[in-house]
């Protein structure tokens, strides 16, 4: 047992004293010594890769449960359907890593669209996980900087936003590169041509990310657009932390015109802000486990 597990369980020892049951405890713990009780060597298995998504999505998941909880909820229930939930949205957007693999290897983009999709749909559960609410009510396809909602509660709806740092990154982009539609069209993620990409202290890489669009050159691999399709999938994965505003937006959009009509027509996309502070824990690309993640898979 490590030492990150040993406090952890010295932390609930209240928790249990005083009612919390067991048994969510035990899934709980279970949950975080897999994900974050790992050592840090590199990562070469799908198992791995596998708890670490599942686990970091199912913390998502039960803290984002926890913070939209109704007053009348219990904490035990609503911290572990949220933990659940997230965990199985985390296997969901892992199973959608695995098919760009394939993709690597034969360069069919037969693989790209429904991996998308699928990633897609393990976003949504952990958005809704984190929301506090059933997996299947909302889920939503974002394209660029083009977010679709479909609602499957009581009837089907659909609802069309924008997303403004995806927007404004498009736009200072196409100023600088020529955009190809084509490619973009296959891959389901706009995709900018460059020259080459100096990122990674002195390295050239052959492709990069921001936001969920990617830079490619020309000669770019299948190998390379995978990679940078992974990235765009960490991007979104984190994508639940942002139902984490969800009570203060809503008071604020009752009370402001202004926030009313800008939520109903925009979603922010703060998780270009967590997205930028989590890749930059670790700055040196090796050992960066973002990179770690998206070179295994597109390998």
């Amino acid at each position: 047992m490590n030492n990150t597990t040993t406090k952890i369980i010295n932390k609930t020892r209240g928790l249990v004293g005083s009612g919390f049951s067991n048994k969510y405890i035990l899934v709980i713990l279970t949950i975080l010594f897999f994900s974050i009780g790992k050592p840090s060597q590199a990562q070469d298995s799908d198992l791995d890769f596998a708890l670490i998504n599942i686990g970091f999505s199912s913390i998502i998941g039960g803290a984002g449960a926890v913070i939209n909880k109704e007053p009348e909820e219990k904490l035990g229930k609503v911290l572990l359907k949220g933990f659940v939930q997230g965990a199985l949205g985390g296997y969901v957007v892992f199973e959608s890593k695995r098919m760009l693999r394939e993709f690597s290897k034969t360069g069919n983009y037969a693989f790209v669209w429904p991996s998308k999709i699928v990633n897609a749909a393990g976003n949504s559960i952990i958005e809704n996980a984190a929301s506090n609410q059933d997996f299947w009510v909302q889920w939503h396809l974002n394209i660029g900087f083009n977010r679709l909602d479909i609602y499957t509660k009581d009837k089907f709806k659909f609802r069309y936003r924008i997303m403004p740092f995806s927007l404004f990154f498009t736009i200072k982009e196409l100023d600088r590169f020529k955009f190809d539609f084509s490619k973009t069209m296959k891959l389901g993620t706009p995709v900018f041509k460059v020259p080459r990409i100096f990122k990674a202290g002195e390295k050239f890489l052959n492709g990069g990310s921001l936001t969920n669009f990617i830079y490619l050159k020309e000669t770019s691999t299948p190998g390379t657009t995978a990679h940078e399709l992974i990235h765009t999938y960490q991007y979104e994965q984190q994508s639940g932390f942002n139902a984490f505003l969800n009570k203060p937006i809503k008071s604020l959009s009752k009370k402001s015109k202004f926030v009313k009509f800008y939520t109903k027509n925009f979603y922010t996309d703060f998780n270009f802000i967590t997205s930028e502070l989590l890749y930059g824990i670790e700055p040196n690309y090796d050992e960066n486990n973002f990179e770690k993640e998206a070179g295994y898979f597109s390998h």
